[in-house]
């Protein structure tokens, strides 16, 4: 081989395959001006197309225009495939004629072969240009060639993101790596953060699932991507999508956690910040998820306060509770950043929530589920087209209220029940639309339903165990298009369905038997199981007094009932003996006091972990104080203090909550309402500070 190739490949070969790419994603992306850079930096004379055409075999028209390149190949495998194969400078100019590819110089953006000739300089329809399309041939073995070499070398030299498709076969290659440029994969590794992916993807979610994410993360925002890219994503479902799906998915699953910054050594982890709704949608606060083995870490704002991070029960980090949300954070983004941790909140204009299932709390989340009840967090800007789009929804009940930030509204209780209802919103389209898409299944999942018990025997992959007539939901997979049925099988019976996959199917409506029963697809299914009860008879310790029932009818007195005969057992407290009202405040308060609209002030005292936990050795931190407190009647409100704040919440809903009528001497109570006076902007719990500082008012006056 001549000079010049030897000299590109050895620059090729250091810039995308050396140690620095070891274990991480590698991308042979080369366009115009990487070629001039590189080619300045080593003293390279000859462009990248002249030293590959210095290497076509054009004498001997019999044999393959790549046959020096290819009998290198052949070496180089034989002794032992020892660094990156001869090929990448011909690889290198395969993706610079795909970065070209745009519709200019009457060529269309998806003529790659014109532009592949174009680079020779050769004249389109040529013999040579007809040589060099029908020689590609040649450069997708190549591909293949290098795609196998990465996989083999176990990530030595990089993890492959060498993609293609049926459609695209051989001039998928190149395309796959002309998507994502250099500065791309900055971006993408903190697309991947900001949506809470996990080192290596272990959840599997699939390239569908990461385009339609991408794809909302970008709706409206410039979020530094090239306009190739973009253009691709906007593309995708006209072009076909599994070259940029397949590519996110290889990114995804080679993320390590860090963020693309290679002048940092790829050293520091990164997440996405969560939003927090409490207190019946009063307070907002920012939660973030502790990332693996990073129990502890020090974030900061650009140039201001330091946070100190610490990891909590229920895996998130303690430490940002004087970080309070702001309309300003939310709406043009919050980044800590630290030696080791990046946490960063992108902005938007439009937040959707669902319950957490551990902390009870409203959670910004990043796919809308059907079914399921969610809240919307609209800035004022957004809020009419918010609105438009949940009425077309269909959801019931939808209440409006005040944000628990100043110039934000929720909107409580958006579900979508009806598939059509859904469809239709989507198809609609609008400004934020994007936040009602539902995530793109490659697996059957059920949902819902009357669980008795969860996976009751270890090891038999029993998705759950539930009561009959209470069976779960199917959620299903998308179907291929064009037709987009799916087949679904219910045990051994299948049957193709045109079922909406972003609506699940409620198999309550199935009559099944109790028992096992399986469903799903062929590629992947559930097994579940349907039962009448825990129990054949009584529980054990059960009484024997009920109401006995006749013809579906229960008696109206109390009697000795037949264990055998049907009847309505069980326990009825009168009103005398009403279990007393309880309120739970998860963080540890160091005081919390009790007040209600007369000027009462109750002190609520931290009670110690229960004995029975302490006997039973559980480790010190399940035992971290709960307070538990048990509210008489006539008290509305619970003011708490923590290490950062105070805080206040309603014991009742506010249209229940009497105006207040302390006392002129009611100090303790006023203090106490003062202490948490700007931690709610709900008109009732104003009315409550303004009659506090009253009576501080007349206090100073005297």
């Amino acid at each position: 081989m001549r000079a010049a190739y030897e000299h590109w490949h050895e620059v090729l070969s250091a810039e995308f395959f050396g140690e620095a790419h070891a274990l991480r994603s590698t991308v042979l992306y080369v366009d115009d001006e990487i070629e001039r850079e590189l080619a300045a930096l080593n003293g390279i004379e000859d462009g990248l197309a002249q030293a590959v055409a210095e290497e076509l075999n054009w004498v001997a028209p019999e044999r393959p225009l790549f046959q020096r390149i290819q009998s290198a190949c052949r070496a180089w495998a034989a002794d032992g495939s020892t660094g990156p194969p001869p090929s990448l400078p011909v690889l290198a100019l395969s993706v610079l004629a795909a970065t070209r590819m745009a519709s200019a110089d009457g060529m269309l953006k998806t003529n790659f072969y014109g532009r592949w000739v174009q680079l020779f300089g050769e004249q389109s329809g040529s013999y040579r240009a007809n040589k060099l399309v029908h020689a590609f041939l040649e450069v997708a073995e190549m591909w293949e060639q290098l795609d196998a070499w990465l996989e083999q070398t176990g990530g030595l030299y990089g993890t492959s993101t060498v993609s293609t498709d049926a459609y695209y076969w051989k001039i998928g290659f190149p395309i796959s790596q002309a998507l994502v440029r250099g500065a791309d994969r900055q971006v993408l590794t903190r697309f991947f953060a900001a949506t809470r992916l996990r080192p290596n993807n272990p959840n599997q979610v699939s390239g569908r699932e990461l385009l339609r994410r991408l794809r909302v993360w970008t709706a409206g925002r410039d979020r530094g991507l090239s306009h190739r890219l973009l253009d691709e994503m906007e593309n995708a479902a006209e072009t076909g999508e599994a070259l940029i799906t397949s590519l996110l998915r290889r990114l995804a699953d080679d993320w390590d956690g860090t963020l693309h910054e290679p002048e940092r050594g790829h050293r520091r982890r990164a997440h996405g910040l969560r939003l927090v709704v409490a207190d019946r949608g009063s307070r907002a606060e920012w939660l973030a998820e502790v990332v693996d083995d990073l129990p502890e870490a020090h974030v900061s704002l650009p140039g201001g306060r330091t946070f100190a991070l610490r990891k909590e029960y229920g895996d998130v980090y303690g430490g940002l509770e004087t970080l309070q949300p702001s309309p300003q954070q939310l709406a043009n983004g919050v980044r800590l950043e630290g030696d080791t941790l990046v946490l960063e909140w992108v902005p938007q204009e439009v937040v959707l929530l669902r319950k957490h299932p551990h902390l009870g709390d409203w959670v910004s989340t990043e796919y809308f589920e059907p079914g399921e009840l969610h809240w919307i967090l609209a800035a004022d800007t957004a809020v009419h087209d918010v609105r438009t789009m949940v009425n077309a929804l269909g959801a019931r009940k939808v209440r409006e209220a005040a944000g628990p930030v100043a110039g934000w509204k929720l909107f409580k209780g958006v579900r979508a029940v009806s598939g059509t209802g859904l469809t239709r919103t989507l198809d609609r389209g609008g400004a934020y639309v994007h936040v009602l898409e539902p995530q793109v299944r490659q697996q059957a999942e059920l949902s819902g339903g009357l669980r008795i018990a969860p996976e009751y025997r270890v090891g038999a992959g029993v998705a759950g165990h539930y009561l009959r007539g209470g069976a779960p939901d199917l959620r299903l997979p998308e179907g291929e298009p064009p037709d987009g049925l799916v087949e679904v099988v219910l045990d051994g019976r299948a049957e193709t369905l045109r079922a909406d996959p972003r609506i699940p199917f409620p198999l309550c409506r199935v009559p099944l038997d109790e028992g096992e029963h399986r469903v799903g697809t062929e590629q992947s299914s559930e097994l579940f199981t349907l039962h009448d009860g825990l129990h054949e008879g009584l529980p054990p310790g059960t009484g024997s007094l009920g109401y006995r029932c006749a013809g579906g009818t229960a008696a109206q007195r109390l009697a000795e009932a037949d264990v055998e005969a049907p009847g309505i057992r069980g326990a009825c407290i009168s009103d005398t003996g009403a279990l007393p009202r309880t309120e739970l405040v998860r963080s540890t308060v160091l005081e919390a006091v009790l007040i209600d609209p007369s000027g009462r002030v109750l002190k609520v005292r931290q009670r110690s972990a229960p004995t029975w936990m302490r006997q039973r050795g559980l480790p010190e931190d399940v035992l971290t104080p709960c307070l538990e407190v048990e509210v008489p009647e006539g008290y509305v409100w619970l003011v708490y203090r923590t290490a950062a704040r105070w805080s206040v919440r309603a014991l009742v809903e506010e249209p229940d909550i009497p105006a207040p009528a302390p006392g002129a001497n009611d100090f303790a109570w006023a203090y106490a309402v003062l202490s948490a006076a700007d931690r709610l902007r709900t008109p009732t719990w104003r009315d409550y500070v303004a009659a506090a500082g009253e009576i501080i008012g007349r206090r100073g006056g005297r």
